[in-house]
């Protein structure tokens, strides 16, 4: 499956989400939205072609969740 088609199937947050558990080690992460990878600059690939995908709302959440995972809040 390609990544648009994932994207399409599955919507781009679950994609990006998916690519960011294979990152943390989850191998199984992207077989579960239809992808496979060989490599993490696939998934990075993948993550960021999710990411251009999201709306800005999402964005913006994603973003925030991040900033209160760093800032311990």
């Amino acid at each position: 499956m390609q990544v648009e088609q994932a994207i399409d199937t599955h919507g781009a947050e679950a994609v990006y989400q998916a690519a960011a558990r294979y990152l943390e080690g989850d191998s199984n992460a992207l077989v579960a939205v239809g992808l496979e990878v060989e490599d993490l600059s696939e998934a990075w690939r993948i993550q960021s072609t999710a990411w251009q995908a999201m709306p800005l709302e999402d964005q913006a959440a994603e973003y925030l969740e991040s900033y209160r995972f760093l800032a311990g809040c």
